[in-house]
């Protein structure tokens, strides 16, 4: 349901948080019972997108509003060495992806035995590489646009929580730094309005309906050594996605019909990251292979690298190039790729308000899926400004 006053929502909650505090708001409830406050926290960001060539990310050349995220947690810790936290969360991309519906983010219980060793249950964010699991985090970033062949805008709803379980923990290495681990597994819950539904729906004639989105069953594991260099941690991530599949079922003007492509799925991360004085440098690696049944498989890759500088405590800057291939054997077609050289320039206006303008020259349309004008793609570079604020408490 799209919502056509949702531009003066946004309004009026940024104004609230302008003249509010930046600190959590804390409900005690030990007026009431025994039990511990609670801490509440959230966020609302509004962006704009504007393309010269291509419809990127929503309607992008005409520019687009639709561009906009919110959250709302909240999380205490009932026992000793036990917490409870869960986030609510809604967005919107371009036309079709989130329209604002509110869902689950994550909801998740757990308990930490002491540094080698803790549990978590629930609904569990997949730790992959740097950023799957702090998408939500604008403060965490100077960009406004993650690299998008590894952290899509359109499939967080996707990408970053499985309902399941994860173990995790931290062992010293002596003179060589530490090791920290996480280990997870569960089920990925695709939201019917969510990235993958849309991708999805899209091919699919007018008089049928995608009713739902298969739920694979996913798990995997992502290492960080801590070197003994200061600042400086080197990261590995491997995923088994298992009983993926185009779609469940559909609605036809015969009735419901099943049809889903089952595959398999296997992922690789691998990531860099050194923060120097006021330098943060980060280079990451992703690969991806779907395997069929009949043996045939796809596979597709994406890296980057990045800086950014922090000037002052009001302004940071910086620049990243990735470059992504939807099919390694194809590297040589624009139509697969997509290679993209980004700037960042990022204002932190105070502890809860950043503002960031962020341009890109971009090569290829590999990302282009949800491209909604039949314009003739081809090698020609193209431009996308993305500015974006976030209100924070």
């Amino acid at each position: 349901m799209k919502y056509p006053n949702h531009k003066l929502i946004l309004t009026l909650t940024a104004t609230i948080l302008a003249v509010g505090s930046a600190k959590a708001f804390e409900l005690s409830s030990t007026t009431y019972s025994n039990l511990p406050p609670i801490d509440f926290h959230g966020y609302l960001s509004q962006g704009f997108l504007d393309s010269s060539s291509y419809n990127y990310l929503g309607d992008t050349t005409r520019g687009s509003f639709l561009f906009s995220e919110a959250g709302f947690n909240a999380s205490m810790n009932p026992f000793p060495n036990t917490r409870i936290t869960a986030q609510a969360f809604s967005y919107d991309v371009g036309q079709d992806v989130g329209k604002y519906d509110v869902g689950l983010d994550y909801a998740s219980i757990e308990y930490t035995v002491n540094d080698y060793f803790g549990v978590r249950a629930g609904r569990v964010r997949r730790p992959e590489g740097i950023y799957n699991d702090i998408q939500d985090v604008d403060l965490a970033r100077t960009s406004v646009l993650l690299p998008q062949g590894m952290y899509d805008a359109r499939w967080r709803d996707f990408y970053e929580s499985v309902d399941g379980g994860e173990f995790f923990g931290t062992f010293p290495l002596s003179k060589a730094g530490s090791l920290s681990y996480e280990t997870f597994a569960g089920v990925a819950n695709p939201a019917p309005d969510g990235g993958l539904a849309t991708y999805l729906r899209s091919p699919l004639p007018a008089n049928v309906q995608l009713d739902a989105v298969n739920s694979p069953v996913e798990g995997g594991v992502q290492l960080w050594w801590n070197t003994p260099l200061n600042g400086l941690r080197i990261g590995g991530m491997g995923e088994y996605i298992s009983g993926a599949g185009d779609l469940t079922t559909v609605q036809t003007p015969v009735g419901p019909k099943n049809g889903a492509t089952t595959y398999s799925v296997w992922v690789y991360q691998t990531s860099v990251e050194y923060l120097w004085k006021s330098w943060t440098l980060q280079t990451e690696y992703y690969n991806k292979t779907r395997t069929y049944p009949t043996g045939a498989y796809i596979n597709s890759d994406s890296w980057y690298v990045s800086a950014a500088y922090r000037f002052n405590k009001w302004f940071e800057a910086g620049p990243y190039y990735t470059e992504y291939y939807a099919d390694t054997t194809q590297r040589g077609n624009s139509l697969d790729y997509q290679k993209d050289a980004a700037l960042s320039l990022r204002f932190d206006l105070k502890s809860w308000w950043v503002f960031k303008v962020e341009g890109h020259f971009i090569h290829g349309t590999g990302l282009l899926e949800d491209s909604i004008q039949p314009t003739p793609q081809d090698d020609r570079g193209w431009f996308m400004l993305a500015v974006k604020t976030t209100f924070s408490f």
